[in-house]
């Protein structure tokens, strides 16, 4: 894989991931606004969501970053 292949590869995983998380957000938003349900639990005090949602993005990036580095660090 050259160069030019390998970019067009990373831009093309960051794009699906942005329409994948973008899609789910309008989606969620959609359906919060639909139910329109005052009673829902709060979920801003789940230790386990908030690890989640920290954690999901420092792995995305990760993958994001692992192979440019090794792109540029290989001999």
């Amino acid at each position: 894989m050259n160069e030019f292949d390998f970019r067009w590869a990373l831009m093309l995983m960051c794009l699906l991931i942005f329409g994948l998380s973008f899609a789910v957000l309008l989606w969620a938003a959609w359906r919060h606004h639909r139910l329109a349900d005052m009673d829902r639990v709060n979920f801003h005090s789940s230790l386990a969501v908030e690890i989640a949602w920290t954690v999901a993005p420092c792995i995305i990036v990760l993958l994001l970053v692992w192979p440019t580095a090794k792109l540029f660090w290989s001999p």
